[in-house]
This record gives C-alpha cells, structure tokens and sequence, in this order.
C-alpha cells in the first residue's frame, strides 16, 4: 500500500498507520476510502508528486523571501497537480470528492501568473515584461553585430597573417579572436587571457570594444529586471502561503487514500460491520498472497461470545501461521477504516488492543531466550479483559518439553477463557486438543491435509482438531524414504495404531470428495440439459407465434376477399361460402370470431388483467382505439399489463384496460337480405334523413351501412346525413365511407340554407336501386 502512493510524504505516513480513535472514525474513513474507489475506477489517478518539494520554496514565501526560477519552477509543478486533482475529482460523485473540491484552494490563478513569467522548463520569458522584451532585442541585435564585425575581421586578408584559427569566441563575457602569440602587438584591442599552451593569446578588436561594452550592460540590465520580476511574483505567492500550506495537507490525504483505494481494489476489499461480541470473517485471505496473485484458499471463521478462542491446530506447513494472520490483518485494518480482504457479511468488534506472539522474540540485551520472550506477552495477554481484545498467539508454549508446555499453555487459555477476549492460537501439543468443557470458551479448528495428494489444502475445519502429521509432511518435503520408515518404527504402537486409522480415515474422506466430484459434476450436466431445453422450448414458442402469425392473417386475407366478393355479387350464395371458408380456418380462428362475438354481446368491461386474459384468450378479437381498428390478441397481459396485439399485419403492445369490445359489423351479405332495422329514419319533405350525431364513429358507420341498404330496398334517390362539424373526425368518417360504397353514386355538402358543411346529401346509384327492387 506504502508503494502505492506517488508522494515520498503519503508513503512516510502509511509506514507509520494508526488505528482509528473510534469504530465511527473507522467507518467514516472506509466510507472515504470506497469514494476514493470511484476514482481510481474511473481511470484516474492523480500524482502527488510535488508534495516532497513543497517546504524549500513554501518556507521561504513565508518568510518573504524572493524565490528563484528553480523554485517558482516547483510552486507551478504544485499548482499543476492541484488542477489535475480538481479535474479528476469534478468527475466523481461522492460526498467525500465533493468536499475535497471545496477544501482545494483555486490554483488558476498563481499558475497563471507564474506562467506569465516562466516557461514549463522553468526558464525566464523574453516577453515577462516590456522592459525585458526590449532589452533581450537590444541584445540579439548587439551579438548580431559583434558577430558581424568579427566576421568581417576573420575573413580580412590582412588578419590572416594573425589568427591563429578561423573561429570567434567569447572570454570573461567578452566576444575575442584566436591571435598567435606574439602577433597581439600588432592589432588593436584588449587582451583577454591566452591558451594553456601559451600559443594563443585572446584579443578583443578595438572594433567592438563600445558594442562589448553596450552588450554587457544590456545583461546586467535584464538581469536586474529578472530579479525585480522575481521578486515581484515571489511576493504575490507569499500572500497565497496559507493557502498553499491547506492544499498541500489535502494532497497528502488524498494521495493517502487514493493508495488505499488502490490496495482495496487490488486485493478486491469489502465493507464489513462493527458489532460488539462476534468475530464473523466470510472467506477471509491473507491480503498480501492475494495481492500477489497466489489465489490462496478463502476460510470462513465464526467466533462468538459463547465461544471466543480459536484453537488451530493440524499439520506442519498446512496454512495455520497464515490463517492467524490473515485474521489478525483483517482486525487491524479494520481499526484502522481500511476495507478488509474478506467477503460481503463479515462481522467483528472494534478491537481497543491486538496482541500478537509470532515469531521469535529473543533479545539478548534484555537476556531473554526465545521462550522466556514468548512468556512474557502470554503474561501480558493475562492482563486484558473484556471482548474488545484479541490475542494471537503462534505455537503457544511450544519451545519447549511437551508436557509442561501443555500444562502452560492450558493454563493460559483458561485464563483467557476466563478474562472473555478473542483469540486465535495455534499448537502441534497434542494434549492441549482435548479436555475442554462448554464453558471454557475453546473453540477448536484445524487445516485439513490431502492424504491421498500428500498435500494440505489448506481448507479450514471448524470444530474438529488436527494432527501435526510430521512424517507425512517429511515425506512431502523430500525426506528420504529409509529415515520416513525408520522414524515410524520409533513410534509407541498406539501411535502407529493411530497414524493407519488416520490414513485410511483420509482414503475414506478422499472417496468421499471423489464422489462430491461427480454429484457435482451430474448437477452442472443437469443445469447444462436444462438449458438447452428452455433454449429449445424458447425456440419453438417463437416459431409457434410465426405460424399462428401467419395462419391468422392469410385468414384475415380470405375473410377479406370473401367480403369484396359478397359486397359486389350481393348474393345469398357468398353468404353461404363464408360460413364454409370460415368452417375451414383453425381452431384459433373460430376462438377470434367468438370471442369477438361475445366482447361485444359483453355488458361489462375486465375488471383486471386475469380477468382480461379469461375473458379474450389468444386469438381473440379486441379493438384497438388509437388504431380506430379491430386487432387479434396475440399473448396474455405480460407484468406491466401489455398485451401484444396482431392489426392489418402490425403488432403493437398496448395495455389491457384501453382495448376494447369488438364493433360487431353486420355481415355485409346478412344486409342484402334485411327486410327491417332498428334505425328510426325521420323523413322530411320526400327524402329519407339519418340523424347520426352524438354517436361513436362505429356506430354511426354501422347506422349509415344499415340505412343505405334499406334506402336501395325502398328505391330512395337519396338520402340526407345530419352529422354536425365536431371534430370533424365522424364527418370524415362518413364521407370516406360513402366514397367506397357500392350503394353511393355521388355524394356534396349541404347549401348554406340545408345546414351547410353539417349534412351531407347522398345520392344512390341506378344500380344499387335495381338490386334493392328485386329483393
């Protein structure tokens, strides 16, 4: 984590990381620590690295002192990585980058002064000021001049017989040629040192003397007017000193937490809860061999109140130091407001005090040997009371005799027992598995060992102790066989009595996994086939809806065309071969035309969505009133209460309470042969009137069909529709019926006096007369 911060500072402050002052620092840390997470995810990550240069310049604007280039050169580093910061945060969410933004001081503002002044290499500008532009000129053209006049010398015929080389160069800043030794005589100028060899001798021609002397004041002049530059901005960011002093303790947090953040995803962190008496770790690892891409074995350990020593034993090398450390690691980073490398769930205390015994804590100053070190944090362990503890302890007692180690070791774990703090200890002392009562507090563990493989799996067993299983280790390490089997042959009987259970427990166990094997492999076969069987069944209900699909509409198409057929011939017989052609559809056809049938004998309407899907199954016929059409119901209502409806080829979902009953049509050849109807026709004057208004576009279409039928029987001329302006859309209706019908000649508007626009005048065809008079 320490690597991972990008400022010498932040990493300073990780080496040496506290625990927090209270579970609620804690958690509120952790909070911060997951916003950071936003960032990093997102593809940031901002550096920190001018952090480490900060107090060299800012000490010196506290003391009003003028910085140099090199240093201004840092403040604008330092300003740069704090609009960076600002950038990167602006894209975050989350209350803690939010309040990072407002604690952040604005940084435009001094870097684009000291842009003003430097260059991003940190040199001084040409144009800082008029002042400066003006004499930087002056001094280009002087050195344009001197190198003029130094060509012209080099190149002169007579200059030849003195130059000691073709070349011009410059000594105590003053431009000079190569004269030969002992030629300096014979020009004019001033000499200005000679070669080491004494050969050459270094003369300034009396030419250029004025335009040296010019040049070199030109330089002391700008640089006087740096300086005053330097000084002037210097002063500028002086007054910015407190400012720059808040914004580096923000990037050093930030650049902390930002290290966190990084560490949590990398060894994939989560939350967890602060409760008082249960330590629940679900599938803790070790954070380092996680981070490092060992993909070591994830263990769930459960400690309670009733039962808060862990006792862990089983075989050598099988995993238990790194268990009690993974544990120990995920307490301490806990404390400390830092996601933990456990799962989702886990639990434990805010621990006040961890102590930890790992290792060989020998010291020869303080004249103690390894076990005697180790006694004394067992005896400062004793001290603590209280859940809010937790011990770790490696190979309790273990350096020395067997016997009184277990002794000691016992003794000690009651007096944890008694004192109720956690704690996790490991031991190979075989006494020390056994004799504990319910209320001593021991909760036993061990690490299992693959026998059949010669390996441990390093899976954690709750519950139940472990055996060293030193030979079977030796014999995984290499040991040679010979010493293997001679050191069982030193083994008491029933030790070796004991050693063939455990194998052929083990080879029972192994069995035991094997079979788990193919279970689950049976499982993954079975979940594979029930797979493919709802891929399939997906299938063939899409192909179902297809076929239906196209079932229903070449049946649509026929009723169609069978409806053309009996409007053109008006003949009882086409009424005949629609029955027949109807006979002949499917099943789900006649489903459409009853269900339809009883929609519109239906009184009342759904009163839900089941009772919607009882009463117009699949196949049935609904009208869809934003399509002003009749439309087949091609599924039930799905969990938003849409139903998929099948209209002039067109599917559409639309929810269950806005269709409606279908408008039962009369069969158009059921008209031909109508004698009466039920439609009360006022006549005024001699000609027959159809009042249509106040009535739905259905119904007055269904109206006019009836009546027009009636008017060809009764060999009408024409007829009069009163129908009103409204929206216009019956109006429309009307007029675009009578424009298709068989019975209508030609139809106009009404004169003013007639009622203008509101009634239409309806003039029947010769034909449709001659087929009324010989019904």
């Amino acid at each position: 984590m320490q690597k991972l911060a990008t400022s010498g500072t932040a990493q300073l402050h990780l080496q040496h990381l506290q625990p927090r002052p209270s579970k609620e620092s804690a958690l509120e840390h952790l909070a911060k620590v997951f916003d950071a997470s936003e960032v990093i995810s997102a593809g940031h990550r901002p550096f920190m690295e001018s952090v480490d240069l900060f107090e060299p310049w800012h000490s010196r604007i506290r003391k009003r002192g003028a910085l140099t280039a090199l240093e201004i050169k840092d403040v604008r580093t330092f300003c740069l990585e704090i609009v960076a910061l600002q950038e990167a945060l602006a894209k975050a969410t989350s209350p803690w980058a939010q309040a990072t933004l407002a604690f952040l001081m604005k940084a435009e503002e001094p870097l684009s002064a000291i842009d003003q002044i430097l260059t991003p290499r940190g040199e001084i500008r040409s144009d800082a000021s008029e002042t400066l532009f003006r004499l930087f000129r002056e001094k280009e053209n002087l050195s344009r001049q001197i190198q003029a006049t130094l060509d012209r010398l080099v190149n002169d015929q007579q200059m030849q017989n003195y130059l000691q080389d073709k070349y011009v160069t410059t000594r105590e800043g003053r431009w000079v040629l190569p004269i030969r030794s002992g030629s300096q005589h014979s020009i004019e100028g001033v000499i200005h040192g000679s070669s080491q060899t004494k050969q050459t001798v270094f003369m300034e021609p009396e030419a250029i003397i004025p335009v040296n002397n010019r040049l070199r004041q030109v330089e002391v002049e700008i640089e006087d007017e740096i300086e005053r530059l330097l000084v002037q901005l210097s002063e500028y960011l002086a007054n910015l000193a407190d400012d720059f002093a808040k914004a580096k303790e923000v990037l050093v947090e930030t650049d902390e937490l930002l290290a966190q953040a990084q560490w949590s995803i990398l060894m994939e962190g989560h939350r967890f809860e602060f409760v008082d008496n249960e330590l629940f770790l679900v599938e803790v690892k070790h954070p380092v061999l996680q981070v490092s891409g060992k993909n070591p074995v994830a263990n769930t350990v459960h400690l309670s109140e009733r039962k808060s020593l862990l006792l862990l034993s089983g075989p050598n090398a099988g995993g238990k130091t790194v268990l009690l450390k993974a544990i120990g690691l995920a307490a301490q980073m806990a404390r400390c407001g830092l996601p933990i490398c456990a799962g989702e769930g886990s639990r434990l205390p805010f621990f006040e005090r961890i102590l930890v015994g790992i290792g060989d804590s020998q010291s020869v100053g303080a004249e103690l040997s390894t076990f005697a070190a180790h006694l004394k944090i067992l005896e400062e362990a004793t001290q603590w009371k209280g859940l809010f503890h937790l011990v770790l302890i490696d190979e309790i007692c273990g350096s020395t005799d067997p016997e009184e180690g277990s002794a000691l070791a016992r003794a000690f774990l009651e007096r944890f027992s008694h004192n109720r703090i956690f704690g996790v200890v490991t031991s190979h002392l075989g006494p020390l598995k056994s004799g504990w009562s319910e209320d001593d507090h021991i909760l036993n563990g061990s690490l299992e060992y693959d026998l059949k493989a010669g390996r441990p799996t390093y899976q954690f067993i709750q519950g139940i102790p472990g055996d060293s299983l030193a030979i079977q280790t030796a014999r995984r390490v290499g040991v040679p066989r010979e010493l293997i089997e001679r050191a069982t042959e030193f083994l008491s009987p029933s030790s070796r009595h004991r050693l063939t259970a455990m194998n052929q427990i083990d080879q029972m166990k192994a069995d035991l996994h094997l079979l788990q094997e193919s279970l689950r492999q049976e499982q993954n076969k079975a979940a594979s086939e029930k797979s493919k069987y709802e891929k399939l069944r997906e299938q063939f209900e899409k192909e179902k809806e297809n076929i239906l699909e196209k079932v229903v509409r070449q049946a649509e198409k026929q009723i169609q065309e069978l409806i053309a057929q009996a409007k053109a011939d008006q003949t009882f017989k086409r009424h005949s071969a629609l029955q027949e052609i109807k006979n002949q559809f499917p099943e789900i056809v006649k489903r459409s035309t009853g269900s339809t049938a009883g929609g519109a004998g239906s009184s009342t309407a759904p009163a839900s969505a089941e009772d919607f899907a009882k009463r117009f199954p699949p196949g049935s016929k609904v009208f869809v009133p934003h399509l002003n059409q009749d439309g087949l119901v091609q599924s039930t209502p799905n969990s938003k209460g849409e139903i998929l409806i099948l209209s002039n080829s067109i599917r559409v979902s639309v929810p269950w309470h806005e269709l409606k009953p279908p408008v039962q049509a009369p069969n158009p050849t059921a008209n031909l042969v109508r004698r009466s109807s039920s439609v009360t026709v006022a006549l005024q004057e001699s000609d027959r009137t159809l009042d249509l208004r106040g009535l739905t576009v259905e119904e007055a279409i269904s109206r006019l069909e009836m009546d027009l039928d009636q008017a060809a029987v009764t060999q009408e001329d024409r007829i009069k529709i009163i129908h009103g302006h409204g929206t216009e859309a019956l109006k429309k209706a009307v007029r675009t019926y009578l424009s298709r019908s068989i019975y209508v000649k030609k139809w106009k508007a009404g004169s003013p006096e007639q009622g203008g626009d509101g009634i239409t005048w309806v003039e029947l065809s010769d034909e449709a007369r001659q087929e009324g008079s010989g019904k």
